[in-house]
């Protein structure tokens, strides 16, 4: 349909524009924050922008809720200030096909924005601290796609990721001879930290000499490194940064081992439910643009989006901590601020509905 294909585009063209905003605004003032560290280690100029760069993916994932809130409200504005939609209700278009479009838009843009968040976000933002840390850590490791790579004495250490508590993952470790040449091979799965080394789990250790190469595997054994714990923590990743695959194997891990996993078990179900947030935005931007057709109204209908969307964050971030201090069913809690703005967005459009005309309503029953 023309006009479900119009108001679409409408809204992504509003969306793509007040995300440009924010999301400029956003990493404008994260590139000024870093210029405070300019010149510590060798944090330089072009690190700074490479850190920068590298978390664009991340602001656009973290500001898409609000973005899509006051580009509907902008777009959808517009259209009700053109008299656009009051053609569309002439030609039989009801407040149920109206809703049909936009929400066909926010499904479009809640997509986008998820797999933006777990399929690029992850490894940008890991890569981006990173980055910054390494340098303001004047280390000499080598940071590459898959981990880092550091020297420990005589030994090459690669650690592939670092899980919140501690857990190293896709450990390899080649130990050198004085000549340099390679006497020793291991492979770990994971490693656990200890207050004397590292537990290493599910290995394989490979002895080299001129003649052979004798393979030997282990359930678990120890590593007396002495592997700098700075280095650790730039590798480290935080529950934000996976992709919900990862950290869904993470929380089965932490049942596995009856280890404490409350908070990142909020974390996943807010990831699960983030697409969502975006079809709630643009469903809460009908009401508040739909009751008026002045030319002068876009600056309280921007202020009330602003608005609403800060009282949404404040809502999610208060249900979220009472969540991760209380005992209570992560899903539930993590769903509750999408329903209670659902259902504010749903008040509104059926009251709006039944003031019918002459009461400044946009939804007019037969009228051109």
């Amino acid at each position: 349909m023309i006009i479900n294909r119009y108001i679409i585009r409408t809204i992504h063209l509003g969306t793509f524009l007040a995300l440009i905003a924010l999301v400029g605004l956003g990493l404008f003032f994260l590139f000024v924050s870093e210029l405070r560290n300019l010149g510590e280690g060798t944090y330089s100029l072009t690190q700074i922008i490479k850190f920068v760069i590298l978390s664009l993916p991340g602001e656009v994932v973290e500001f898409m809720p609000l973005a899509v809130l006051l580009g509907s409200i902008i777009s959808l504005g517009a259209l009700a200030s053109n008299s656009e939609i009051i053609a569309m209700q002439a030609s039989g278009v009801s407040l149920a096909k109206l809703i049909n479009p936009v929400i066909q838009a926010a499904v479009i843009l809640a997509v986008l924005s998820f797999l933006l968040a777990d399929w690029v976000v992850p490894d940008s933002e890991s890569y981006a601290r990173s980055v910054k840390n390494l340098a303001l850590e004047k280390t000499s490791a080598l940071l590459v796609r898959e981990g880092v790579w550091t020297k420990d004495e005589s030994n090459v250490v690669h650690i592939g990721q670092l899980l919140p508590n501690g857990i190293a993952r896709d450990i390899e470790i080649f130990e050198l001879d004085e000549q340099g040449k390679i006497i020793s091979a291991l492979k770990a799965e994971r490693a656990i930290p200890l207050t004397d080394g590292w537990e290493l789990q599910q290995v394989e250790k490979s002895l080299i000499n001129d003649k052979e190469i004798m393979t030997v595997s282990y359930e678990r054994m120890l590593y007396q490194g002495k592997l700098s714990l700075r280095l650790l923590e730039v590798l480290m990743i935080e529950p934000r940064q996976m992709s919900s695959t990862d950290l869904r194997a993470y929380l089965s891990f932490l049942d596995e081992n009856k280890l404490e996993g409350r908070v990142e078990r909020m974390i996943f179900w807010q990831k699960m439910f983030a697409p969502l947030t975006i079809i709630v935005m643009c469903l809460l931007a009908l009401p508040f643009v739909l009751g008026s057709q002045r030319q002068g109204d876009t600056g309280q209908r921007l202020l009330i989006g602003i608005l609403l969307g800060l009282a949404f964050v404040v809502v999610e971030q208060l249900v979220v901590q009472l969540g991760t201090q209380f005992e209570g069913n992560a899903l539930l809690i993590a769903l509750l601020p999408n329903i209670t703005f659902l259902g504010i967005a749903i008040y509104v459009l059926a009251k709006k509905q039944s003031l019918g005309p002459g009461r400044g309503s946009f939804f007019r029953r037969g009228q051109a």
